[in-house]
């Protein structure tokens, strides 16, 4: 990224004096192509925001579809892309417009694993809020760092918001029930647990159980992942898998979980998924139609597949088709 200096200039020039972008090529010696790029990271990093004064949405038809449907809270959607890329950035820019809603009225936020969670961090400006917490419902990866753990994310949104952060020391997945249980018994994954029990808000992905459905599914081994099909597994909510009526699915897995139960998880008053993507369609559907989750944040494609009542079944049927395929 340029000089935050240069990305200055070049949103003066643009949004303040009107200059086209080959007209700040022209004056600055840069290529037009530049220019773009430059208002483009000035945006990302802060120097630019833009505020629109109106409530309304370019989705509104497809939002108030969803509400119907599931009887959710509140619903966002953003544009969908061929580049899913651009697409993890849009749904990035409506969950970050959603928490900007929803986190004045709230004291702890409880965050999840996510990688379309994590999104959103970039694109949070806000007035700070010291009274505020962000708290892990859950452990981390260990290893490399991909900014998508749930104490990382909570850092990244705290930091935005000026909020104070918590910290739950264990891994989300530990070695064995037994080490699991000895993590959970520790005084300080207790107090964090609680602090994420109490919490108003909710923001967490929703995984799926096919390949690249989700951050977790790709880190089970196979054995494990046959253990949860035949649970009967179509999703998750950081590392809490879920059946087609929302139950939770126990087993070798879930005794292994460093977190929020999936009653707990449920018991938090307002619940945030954001999740994208036709493999995830199935997962989402069902978190919705449980009540598992009672606001959603997503893409258009998204949003128009989970609005059609034949969503579930249509997923559900294609899974088992290729469960058959593979001899799963």
């Amino acid at each position: 990224m340029e000089s935050r200096e240069l990305q200055g200039r070049v949103a003066r020039l643009h949004y303040q004096h009107g200059m086209t972008h080959q007209e700040i090529g022209d004056l600055l010696g840069l290529s037009r192509v530049k220019v773009t790029r430059l208002l483009a990271d000035a945006r990302r990093s802060g120097i630019v925001e833009i505020t629109i004064h109106s409530s309304a949405s370019p989705f509104g038809d497809l939002e108030a579809a969803l509400v119907g449907r599931f009887g959710l809270q509140q619903v966002w959607i953003a544009p969908s892309f061929a580049d899913e890329r651009r697409t993890t950035e849009s749904v990035g820019m409506a969950g970050a417009e959603c928490l900007r809603a929803l986190v004045p009225t709230s004291g702890t936020v409880a965050v999840g694993l996510s990688s379309s969670v994590a999104a959103t961090a970039a694109h949070v400006h806000a007035d700070p809020a010291p009274e505020l917490g962000f708290v892990p419902l859950a452990g981390s990866w260990g290893g490399i760092s991909r900014g998508m753990n749930p104490h990382e994310v909570a850092l990244r949104l705290g930091s935005a918001f000026g909020a104070r952060t918590y910290h739950l020391p264990a891994p989300i997945l530990a070695s064995s029930p037994e080490t699991a249980a000895a993590f959970r018994s520790d005084p300080g994954v207790q107090e964090t647990m609680r602090r994420a029990a109490d919490a108003d808000l909710l923001i967490a992905g929703v995984g799926g159980m096919e390949p690249r459905a989700g951050l977790l599914i790709d880190e089970l081994g196979p054995s494990e992942q046959r253990q949860l099909t035949a649970g009967g597994a179509v999703g998750d909510i950081s590392a809490r898998f879920f059946d087609d009526e929302g139950r939770a699915v126990s087993g070798d897995v879930d005794g292994r979980v460093v977190g929020l139960s999936l009653d707990q998880l449920s018991a938090i008053p307002h619940r945030v998924a954001v999740s994208f993507g036709p493999h995830k369609v199935r997962a989402l559907e069902t978190a919705l139609r449980a009540g598992l989750m009672n606001m959603v944040v997503t893409d258009a494609e998204t949003a128009t597949a989970l609005a059609d009542p034949a969503a579930g079944n249509t997923s559900a049927e294609n899974s088992e088709s290729r469960n058959r395929r593979s001899g799963a």
